[in-house]
Parts: structure tokens; sequence; C-alpha cells
């Protein structure tokens, strides 16, 4: 019996594409071997992890057709360590990372994706996995779309692949017309709400800089790599930000209440703008000058409607958010923060 995988999000993720995965297999199977595990045709875009291998490939380059397919092979295996997760991403010419889910419309696919995204391998995959797959191709006149395969000991994170890695990363590129990707426009989220937080950690008060979604605290471990700040209110320093790594713990203890190891929580450096440049910015390289940094605080306090704050995440990202309206207080239902962002893709 033949049948598709198609990647794509999972609501509480929201990301919006598609990457087909066509194996052999039955209902009970998440990634199978192909019917002829020796045999990789020639035409084929195939990557190959094996520990002590001679023959490795970490890069696969082919061309495709827009709104065609491509075909590609994934191969890892490991003899020191087990592989538990499955990590896929996909760049679009111009854009960041993102990542690629398998579907929600198979039994078993759905109790493998764990609430990152990320695929629990079976049993037979944690030391050997070897799948083929067809590789969607996005309606783009040029470029490059880039995807990445690897696997992990245990929890991993679509934006660090080198947390608990196992095998991997393996490159499939595939050029589509000339191969050269347009300038990049940045990334926008607009009216951003971030609402005061609950001691139980039961309100929306933390964004992701990855999908523009706001988290509750309390949704657990799977989703704390997506946080990168948040907000609170307090009488003697007003409205502030906060990066998720520093969020202080006397407002609420975010290690405590995501059940995450405070240095596996992210950093966000912050640093206020000296004029309004919000507007202005249309392109990553409008941001590439900013001059936030690392060295900057991961707080900024006393904000007002107006205010354009310059920041830099732990992954090097540049952007501006521009406070937009402050309902100062502290009730997690009513009191809150707006704010528009743009950050570099």
């Amino acid at each position: 019996m033949n049948f598709t995988f198609n990647l794509k999000s999972i609501a509480s993720i929201a990301f919006a594409s598609a990457l087909l995965f066509s194996c052999s297999g039955d209902d009970t199977a998440i990634l199978d071997t192909p019917t002829d595990p020796g045999a990789i045709p020639t035409e084929d875009a195939t990557i190959r992890f094996v520990e002590n291998g001679t023959d490795n490939k970490d890069e696969a380059n082919i061309s495709g057709v827009a709104g065609g397919t491509v075909a590609g092979r994934v191969i890892f295996e490991t003899e020191s360590d087990t592989q538990r997760r499955l990590y896929v991403t996909r760049t679009l010419p111009g854009e960041s990372p993102m990542p690629f889910l398998l579907p929600l419309d198979k039994k078993a696919t759905r109790r493998a994706t764990k609430a990152d995204g990320s695929i629990d391998l079976d049993a037979e995959n944690k030391k050997a996995l070897d799948f083929t797959l067809d590789l969607d191709v996005p309606t783009v006149e040029n470029g490059v779309i880039v995807y990445q395969f690897w696997t992990t000991t245990g929890r991993g994170d679509f934006r660090d692949p080198s947390k608990r890695r196992s095998q991997g990363v393996g490159t499939i590129n595939v050029t589509i017309g000339n191969g050269q990707n347009p300038d990049a426009a940045v990334r926008e989220f607009t009216d951003v709400k971030l609402f005061a937080p609950d001691s139980e950690g039961a309100s929306a008060t933390f964004f992701s800089l990855l999908d523009g979604t706001t988290y509750l605290i309390n949704q657990g471990i799977e989703f704390a790599a997506f946080w990168d700040f948040g907000y609170y209110h307090l009488n003697g320093t007003g409205a502030n930000l906060s990066s998720t790594k520093t969020y202080r713990t006397d407002v609420v203890d975010v290690p405590l209440k995501s059940g995450t190891p405070v240095e596996e929580l992210n950093d966000t450096y912050f640093k206020l703008a000296d004029t309004a440049i919000y507007d202005s910015i249309t392109t990553s390289g409008d941001l590439k000058d900013l001059t936030v940094s690392n060295t900057d605080p991961e707080l900024i306090e006393e904000l007002k409607v107006g205010d354009e704050v310059e920041f830099v995440d732990q992954y090097g990202k540049k952007g501006v958010i521009k406070i937009k309206e402050i309902e100062p207080g502290f009730s997690p239902t009513q009191d809150f923060i707006v704010i528009d962002v743009k950050i570099q893709p």
C-alpha cells in the first residue's frame, strides 16, 4: 500500500505549507524503509549519516520545477547513542528555516507527533532510519529551497540543531530557475497582545519570534524552546518586556511552571531606539546595522506607547518592537500590552 506523508503545521504552531513524504508501508508505521534499501536512484537527492561510515554525505543538490516534486532519501544510522526524535525544517528563498511536521490524519503519526512538532521515532528507527520522500516544490520563480533533517537523543529545538543531536544535519538543496534568492523581506507580526502574568502561568504572556505566536507558561516543556520574551507590569517600573531566561521568578517562576530548566530558556536583548525607525524597515538589510547586541540588558522597563525597542535574539536575529497600547495593571485577563514586531527572516 502506498501513501503520502504531508508535512504541515499543527494548529497550535500555525505554520502554513507542506512537505510530502511518499513511502511504502501500512497504517501502523511512521517512517518506512524503501522497498529496495540497497538501491539509490541516481536522480534522487540522498543524504547519508552512518556512524563510522566511509561514504557519508551531508548535503545533496537537485533541480526542481515550481509546482512539482523532487525525489530524496534520508539515511541515519548510529551505534553509540539512540535516535529518539526526527526534526525537519524547510527554508524558502529569502526566508528563515521553519519547522515541517508530519500529518495528523494518520493514527500512528498523530501518536508520534510531539507537541513541538518533532517525530517520536519507532523502536525500529532508534538505531537506523532510512526513508524515501517526495519533496514538494512551492511555486517560486527563482531561488534555492533548503530542507534539513536531523535526529536527537531527546527533546531538541528547531532553531538549534546542535541541541541533543544524534545524526545530521543533512541538507537537501532544491534549485528553482536561476537559483538566485530574492531580497529578504522582514517578517512582521502585528497587534500582538501579551497579558499580565497569572501566578499559575495560565495567561498568554510569552511571545515566540519563530512563529509570532503567544504562549501560556503552563503549556509545558515541549513549547519552551519557542518562547523569546514575556510581559509584566510593576508599580515601580511600569510596563516591562523581559527575556524568558531572565523573567523575574517573583512575578512568575517560569522554570517551575513550564517544567523547563532555566539554562534551556531563551535569551533576548533589548535597547530603546533613539529615533522612530519601525515604519521605514522593509528588508533584512534595514535591520543589520542596528547597534543592539548581546551585551545589552535582557529586560527593558518603563515602556510607553510610541516607544520603539531594538532587540536581538539568542540566534543573532535583529528586530524592532513598536509599543502600540498599554493597559496597566496586574489582571491576567484585563491588563495587557499590544506590540508590533519586525525581525530578520
